[in-house]
Order: structure tokens, then sequence, then C-alpha cells
């Protein structure tokens, strides 16, 4: 409102007023799902605008610009939290290990800084706490502080949890303990603690986090004992697992007379189900058996139940268990009609796993006990019988077997996953004739394009995993068919974009080099054609890399012995300084290795056999244990046991 030289206090307030609606309208509809990326940041560069109003403009009019009027100068109480729901949202902050900084930050400065979703949550969050810039509504004759909700403080901890920052989960933790009028800490908060920690496989911290809670007189409930039942049995400790079970349906004591953490609580049948899984993963069909037993008494067997149970048998390899218990359990018929059979699950693992013991008879059968009891396959039934026929060189019986998915099916775009299961068992190398070599592979690949080519004839349109089995195929030839693959993606893409009606895809969604599957699958076969440069000009290609593309080319560039430009590439995308980082300059993309992105370097390193590169490999190891925290597997242990044992330079520290 520079058009008044000297403003009265009324237009400005009228003014700012207006002003004010203005941005409501925009972060309104900023801040709505379902959610967009771009609209979310016009909705924090308004939220900017607002708070900033009088340090952003030119230098030009500096004199004449006037600030917002209170209470037009702070945002709305309502606006923050609409905020911090788009930034905590799933399409916004997708779970992932490497999550890219793609929120703008809200700061008075003109330099341009980005923030993971998560990290400019935890901004909101802190922002909330102090009660600056937030306009509250409440009686001035009573004022008081606006109480958070418990909500809030856990949207934003799930948010780094699901991308495995720790280090922010546990600053939203602190800030929630030492904030006055914050709520206490929940088993909700500790839940969310020990889910993520269970994913990552690390019983140190689910311990740490059990006991912080005890600490802290946090009273357990059923949801937080079967996520941690969940963490000890992702964590691979059972036995743990089974204490907790066992200590809510008992009422412990300690010494001193008082009752231990965990009160008394029934167990419901997800504690059961979950207890389960672990037997089902280790095979122990004996202990799966016993707990099921007790799940029967308590009237807590259900479907899952049953599913659970057939997959520790397969997984033990007791078949004809396995077939008893579907037998005796099977649901006599479907919840609702448009819904799977409740049991199609262990039916299409007992198949699977007849499949993957080479007894294909077996699985065939399968398929007629499920017609007989009225257990209508579904698309991953499908897809298993296909692809273990196509890998068993049965290509007319997998052909018969996609008629079939094709008749009980609602809509031709549910075939896709079925015929991709085709595509990948014709490429195995399961299908291959030993004899035949090379060209056994080279009449696949013709295969593969000719399904290909059928599925467009039928309208079953295919997807990235399609593309990327088939551009895989083509770089295993010999040689690699490298400009074929190419061409063939682009071909995919315009017509892709002709089907949409000119509407592009986000390029993780769509098919084009610029995605990260497909690219990764085009990247090793650079790799294995010796074309450091082009796998090089491609992965510059991509907006967002991922991990898996990270791994290949680095791998394609120790293939083609460029490991100095490997060691370059990997310092500029995984540094863990740049990583713990919580704001970096705009498009910057940080990427969390795994020991995958390690084995691959320090293998290429040991087969120098010179000192200075085993030095160089004992640092990349040493920053791999210490500040990543990621254990060596057992490709990577025998890969410096290999270097020992053939007299290589190896420090004492690794070896």
């Amino acid at each position: 409102w520079c058009v008044e030289s000297n403003p009265s206090t009324t237009l400005k307030f009228r003014a700012s007023a207006g002003v004010d609606k203005a941005f409501r309208l925009v972060t309104n509809e900023a801040f709505s799902a379902p959610y967009r990326l771009d609209w979310v940041n016009v909705g924090v560069q308004a939220l900017k605008l607002q708070q900033y109003w009088s340090s952003l403009g030119g230098a030009e009019d500096v004199e004449r610009r006037i600030s917002l009027q209170p209470p037009y100068n702070n945002i709305p109480r309502g606006t923050w939290l609409k905020s911090l729901r788009a930034f905590t949202s799933r399409e916004i902050n997708p779970a992932s290990e490497s999550p890219s900084r793609t929120i703008m930050a809200m700061s008075p400065n003109k330099e341009v800084k980005w923030l993971t979703p998560a990290s400019a949550a935890f901004r909101v969050l802190q922002t909330l706490v102090k009660s600056k810039r937030v306009r509250a509504f409440y009686n001035k004759k009573k004022p008081k502080r606006t109480t958070l909700d418990e909500r809030d403080f856990n949207m934003c901890l799930h948010a780094f949890a699901s991308n495995s920052n720790m280090v922010g989960a546990h600053r939203v933790i602190a800030l929630q303990e030492r904030t006055r009028h914050a709520p206490p800490l929940s088993p909700v908060t500790y839940s969310i603690l020990l889910n993520a920690y269970g994913r990552a496989h690390d019983a140190e911290n689910v311990e740490m986090s059990v006991l912080h809670a005890k600490r802290n007189a946090v009273v357990p409930d059923i949801v937080m004992a079967n996520t941690l039942v969940d963490a000890y049995v992702n964590c691979g400790q059972m036995d743990k697992a089974q204490d907790v079970f066992h200590s809510l349906n008992s009422m412990a004591w300690t010494k001193s007379g008082d009752v231990e953490f965990w009160p008394r609580m029934q167990p419901n049948s997800r504690t059961f189900n979950t207890l389960l899984k672990g037997f089902a993963e280790l095979g122990d069909v004996k202990e799966a058996m016993k707990l099921s037993r007790e799940a029967k008494l308590q009237g807590l067997w259900d479907e899952i139940t049953t599913n659970t149970l057939v997959k520790t048998a397969v997984t033990a390899g007791e078949f004809v268990l396995a077939e008893d218990i579907l037998t005796n359990y099977t649901v006599s018929s479907r919840k609702a009609r448009h819904m799977d059979h409740p049991n199609v699950e262990a039916y299409t693992e007992l198949l699977d796993g007849y499949a993957k013991y080479g007894q294909l008879d077996n699985a065939l059968r399968v398929m007629q006990v499920m017609q007989k009891r009225n257990v209508e396959p579904n698309e991953y039934t499908y897809t298993c019988i296909v692809g273990a026929l196509a890998r068993n060189n049965k290509i007319r019986q997998a052909r018969k077997m996609i008629e079939y998915a094709a008749e009980s099916s609602p809509s031709r775009s549910v075939l896709t996953p079925t015929y991709n299961a085709f595509v990948s068992g014709l490429l195995s190398e399961d299908s291959r004739d030993e004899t035949a070599g090379q060209s056994s592979h080279s009449i696949a690949v013709l295969d593969a394009l000719n399904v290909l080519r059928e599925m467009q004839e039928l309208g079953i349109r295919p997807n990235v995993v399609t593309v990327a089995l088939i551009v895989d195929g083509l770089g295993k030839c010999n040689p690699p068919r490298c400009d074929e693959a190419r061409e063939l993606v682009n071909r995919l893409e315009h017509s892709t974009l002709t089907q949409q009606h000119g509407q592009d895809l986000p390029n993780n969604w769509g098919i084009s080099l610029k995605n990260n599957k497909i690219a990764a699958a085009l990247i090793q076969a650079y790799g294995r054609a010796n074309d450091a440069e082009s796998a090089l000009k491609l992965f510059e290609r991509i907006p967002s890399p991922d991990l898996v593309t990270l791994n290949s080319i680095l791998d394609a560039l120790c293939r083609c012995n460029k490991l100095k430009r490997a060691l370059h590439l990997f310092k500029d995308y995984s540094l863990f300084e740049k990583w713990n980082q919580l704001n970096t300059p705009s498009g910057e993309v940080v990427i969390k290795p795994d020991v995958v992105t390690y084995t691959t370097l320090i293998s290429s390193l040991l087969q120098l056999r010179s000192k200075a590169a085993s030095q160089n490999a004992v640092r990349l190891y040493s920053d791999m244990k210490s500040a990543w925290w990621i254990q060596p597997d057992n490709i990577l242990v025998d890969t410096i046991l290999n270097s020992v044992i053939s007299g290589g330079f190896i420090d004492d520290e690794i070896a």
C-alpha cells in the first residue's frame, strides 16, 4: 500500500486485513489434500512473504514499505497446523532412507534454502511451541497459552522415523520433554520409535526406548506391546519377543513389591500373529503350532493366523503340514464379493513354495484344490504360477494360465504384474539352456520383446517393471544391446505420453530414461559394455537419483576401471556431513549409502593390491561402521578375507 505517503492507521489496518485474506486463500488451497509438492511450496512462499513482508522486497521502495499491522503480521495457528499436516503427509514425505530436500525454508534471507519435509515440519512445530509469529484467538480477559496437541508432535516424529532419521526423531522428543505446556510422552510416541528401530533391526535402541519409557513412567498399552514384540521379531530376538508376550499374561512383581513395567493386559489376535510371524521367518514349526493352539483356546485364531502358520510350514519345507492346515482352517466364503478370499494368501504361499522347490506338478495341483474349495486365485497367485512355469520353460502352459487370469480379472490393467512375471521367467537364468549359452539368452530376449508387443496389442499397458526387465535383458546380451534398449525406452515413453493425452507423468512413475528403476538397468548395461561416459551422462539426467541408481553408477564405473571417478561421485552424493545437515543448497541430492555401496568401492580398491588403495579401503570401512552404523555382510567379509589370503595390503583394523 505504497500509494499514500502517510497512510492512516485505519487504512493500514484495513489493507493488512485484505492482504491477510488474500494470503489465506492461497495457503488454504496450497495446504489442502490431495497434496502436491509445487502447491505446497507456493504456500510456503506465501507464509514467507507474510512473515517477512518488510525485508523481502526490492531496494527501490524500502522507505515507503510498511509492515502488516498486528495481528495480521502473524500467521493463524490453523494455517501453521495445515502446513504441518501437508509436510508430514505421505505424498510430500514418502518413506525413504534418503529423503530429498524439497521444501523451501522460511527465512528472511533472499538466498533460497531447501529442507526435507520432516525438517520443515520440525521448524513449524518449534514455531508453535514458542508461539512466536502465531496468531491465536482467545478471550483477552482470560489470556492463556494455547496447549499443544500430542498429534502435532507425533506427526513430526513419524515423519522423521519413516525416513530412518532417528536423530531428528529424538529432537522432536527432546522438544516435547522440555516444553512445559506440551503433552507428556505417551505410548503412541514410543510405538513410533519402536517401530522405526525395529524396521532398522536396531535391537540396542529398541532396548533404550523401553528404558526411556520406564523412566518417564509411561503406562504402556496393547498397541505399544504389539509394536515392541514386532520390533524384537524384526531384530531376530525371538526370546525377548516371547518374554514380552508372557509378561502380558502374568502379574509379575519386582523384589521391591512394585509391579513391573508391563501391566496385566489381554493379548489380542495381533499379538499372537506378530509372534507367529517371527516363527514363520525362522521356519520354527514346533513353536508356531504351540502358539497357534493357545490362540485357538483364547478364541483368537483368525485367517491371518492360518496364513501365517502356512507360511511357517512352507518356510520349513513342511508342505504336508501346510496342506493339512488349509484343509482344516480354510474359511468357507469371502467376506464380500469384491474382496479376495481371506486365505488366498496362504494358498499362494504354498503354491509359490512348491514352485521354488522345483515341485511344479504340486504347485499346479494347489490351483486345482483352490478351485474345489471356491478359493478364487488373485493376481498374485497367477503371477507366482506364471513365473514358475516360465522359469521351467513351460511357455505354452504359462500362456494358458495367463488366459485364465484374463477371464477371471475384471480389468486387463491388473494383468500387467502377471505379464511381468512371464517376462522375468523368460529372462531368468533358470530358464536358459546351458548347452546353448548366450544364444539361449538372445532367444529369451526376443521372446520377451514379443510379449511386450502382445501386451500393447491387447491394450495391457506395460509399466516401469516391464521395461526395466527387458532393458536388463538387453544389457546382458553379448555384446550388450544398449542402443536398442535406449530406443525402446524412448519409444515407449512417447507412446505412454500419447495415451495420457499429453499429460506428463512424474519421473519416478512414468516410463522414461529419467525413471530411477529403468535408468539403473541401462546404467548397468553401459557398465557391461565398458561405456562409462554414457553411463555418467544418463545418471546426470536423473532428476532425483536414489540408492539403487547410485549403486548402479558406482558399479558401472568400477567395471570400467574408473575407480577414481566413482570415489568422487560417492563423496558428492553420500558424504555423511552433507547428509547430517539440516539444509542444503537448492537442488542438491544427498543419498544414504548401504552395505552394497561400500562393498562395491572397497572390493574395487582391494583389487588394486596397493598400500594406498588399502588405506583408502580402511577409511571407507571405518566410515561405514562409525558414521553410518552399517554392518558388513557376508559378501564384504568374503571379499576382505580373499584379499588377505591372496596377500593383499590389508590393515589390521579392517582385517
